[in-house]
């Protein structure tokens, strides 16, 4: 190890051993670290004028005398951007160390795969930086997250119908954005967000009941793509075997027939919340159609479960629904599982945030940076 990295080792551990900590003096981080004073203390130094940690007299002492400096981690001294593409809107955000939201904008603006619309995309990010004059040298990266498989290494995404973003390369995403960009399929930077603030979840299945259904596979925190790429497209396990409902990949029998949130929608007129309203309501056709519903979710879940035998996360706009409905899932899901294990130990509904496809995005930026540093 030259000079250099040693010196951007030192600057990583102390800054991660701060942040563990909370906060630390001078002598605890090289009693901890066994490192020299003298080299802690010019590493503080720079971290300080980098803008990652502040100093302050927070560590009381008994005897007299000055009391020691101690340093914290600013959460605010790197952040990252994250985009949600949909059809009909972009929902922006700026995401810190600690997962905070810092900014979070809504942009009504209809999807089309044009020049114009991509250089739209280039000014909201600046309206966003501009909404909370941010250091533009703060800023680690942009990540969109876009509905469609993407292939990471090749940067370019394989297989969009969505919105039509099919062969569409993170080069175009980023023409009119001057930052580090990358692309991440949507449900993906979903699962990412959900495992993130979930500290003791380490191995899960995100499971995203929306105008689509898939799902993302998460081990060891970390997102399984598969060598294929479309790891966790439950949305097309066949689930029925003389189905003649087609899916729109073209096959029949499809989950995403019987599981996407407009089976329940289209019974009030595509108005979910109405759906759920009347449910409430103790409307005797809508509990048919919810039972129904429950039926399909239920031989899903238990193939996830036999599949991956780990935490399963209910998500997608059914996600911000189910909470109240947990209980009718669980005794079905109890029934079909062939090992007498209780479905509220492993399943569980989504932290319900408008914003959790821009936020996992960016957080995807905020861990690898985190990651980088261990």
């Amino acid at each position: 190890m030259n000079t250099s990295d040693a010196k951007q080792n030192n600057r990583n551990k102390i800054y991660l051993y701060i942040r563990k900590k909370g906060f630390a003096t001078k002598q605890d981080i090289a009693f901890g670290l066994k490192l020299s004073l003298p080299t802690v203390t010019q590493t503080l130094t720079q971290l300080v004028n980098d803008g990652m940690i502040k100093q302050n007299h927070k560590v009381t002492k008994k005897s007299s005398g000055r009391r020691p400096i101690a340093y914290f981690c600013i959460p605010d001294g790197r952040v990252a951007i994250g985009l949600d593409i949909t059809k009909r809107y972009i929902k922006s955000v700026v995401v810190n160390l600690n997962g905070d939201v810092i900014k979070y904008i809504n942009r009504r603006q209809d999807y089309q795969r044009t020049d114009e619309y991509l250089s739209i995309l280039g000014e909201e990010v600046q309206t966003l930086i501009e909404s909370i004059q941010l250091d533009s040298e703060k800023i680690l990266g942009i990540a969109i997250a876009v509905p469609g498989l993407v292939d990471h290494e090749k940067e370019y995404i394989f297989h969009g119908k969505v919105i039509d973003n099919e062969g569409m390369s993170c080069e175009d995403f980023a023409r009119y954005i001057p930052y580090p960009t990358r692309i991440i399929h949507d449900l993906y930077a979903s699962g990412f967000f959900q495992i993130w603030f979930s500290k003791d979840i380490k191995n899960a299945f995100y499971f995203s009941l929306a105008n689509a259904v898939g799902g993302s596979v998460i081990i060891n925190n970390n997102i399984y793509l598969g060598d294929g790429l479309y790891s966790g497209e439950i949305g097309h396990f066949k689930i029925v075997a003389n189905s003649e409902k087609l899916c729109y990949c073209g096959k029949k029998g499809c989950l995403d027939i019987y599981c996407n949130s407009e089976v329940l929608a289209n019974h009030t007129g595509g108005d979910l919340e109405a759906f759920f309203n009347q449910l409430k309501k103790g409307n005797k056709e809508l509990e048919k159609v919810w039972d129904e519903y429950l039926d399909y979710l239920t031989i899903a879940i238990n193939g996830i479960r036999m599949l991956f035998g780990c935490t399963i996360i209910i998500g997608g706009y059914i996600g911000a629904y189910i909470k109240e409905y947990m209980d009718s899932l669980y005794k079905k899901v109890d029934a079909m599982n062939p090992f007498g294990e209780k479905a509220a130990d492993y399943l569980m509904p989504c932290r319900d945030d408008i914003e959790a496809v821009a936020v996992g995005a960016a957080l995807s930026i905020i861990d690898e940076y985190l990651n980088s540093m261990c």
